[in-house]
């Protein structure tokens, strides 16, 4: 049992660092194109000067709200007709049903973190009870307390317990920074979004 459990808790550790590792690069390019792109939409007069300068990437979020709001002003405005109020208000509408689908792609496979950071210590709280266990059986066996009996049992205890803590600190470690660097890219994308809106109406 215990080594079932030191299993478990190893498997819980190697997919919460293969998170950590794709996350960190991914968010860390997200909030460096977020960077990028609202100092290009400052200093840009139009959206088609915007787009004209921007470096397009079909991964970047930033991206897709650009090539998102040039879509949908090419299918509500025809001809000499001019923008109008209820155009806006629908691509105002539509970029932030963009902006809260692009936070949940970033945000995906994070609850794997809090999951890891919840339950690894219990996880490891089970093969310590377990390995006390076995020490009192093997007690109950032979009949007597020394330390060649009640050793094993307690070093599986005492392994599962660092196993456990070793999987769940790095992983909660990591959710709350991923957290707030997901908070800052989501920021981004809504000034993004505004900025955007404020070239259409010009």
């Amino acid at each position: 049992m215990a080594k079932a459990v030191v299993l478990i808790l190893f498997v819980f550790s190697v997919a919460s660092w293969t998170i950590i590792f794709r996350k960190w690069k991914q968010l860390r390019k997200a909030r460096e194109e977020g960077e990028t792109f609202l100092k290009l939409i400052k200093e840009s007069d139009s959206l088609d000067s915007l787009a004209a300068n921007h470096r397009q990437d079909r991964h970047s979020p930033f991206s897709r709200l650009l090539a998102l709001s040039r879509r949908e002003m090419s299918l509500r405005s025809t001809g000499d007709r001019p923008m109008n109020i209820e155009t806006i208000m629908a691509i105002k509408s539509i970029m932030q049903a963009a902006a809260g689908e692009e936070t949940a792609r970033l945000e995906k496979q994070l609850s794997f973190l809090a999951t890891t950071a919840n339950t690894a210590p219990f996880i490891g709280l089970f093969g310590t009870v377990w390995g006390i266990m076995d020490s009192f059986r093997e007690i109950g066996i032979k009949g007597t307390t020394s330390l060649a009996v009640v050793a094993p049992g307690i070093s599986e205890a005492l392994i599962a317990t660092a196993i456990g803590l070793a999987a769940a600190i790095p992983a909660v470690l990591a959710y709350n920074y991923f957290m707030s660097r997901l908070k800052a890219v989501t920021s981004m994308m809504e000034n993004a979004s505004t900025y955007i809106l404020g070239l259409l109406t010009r």
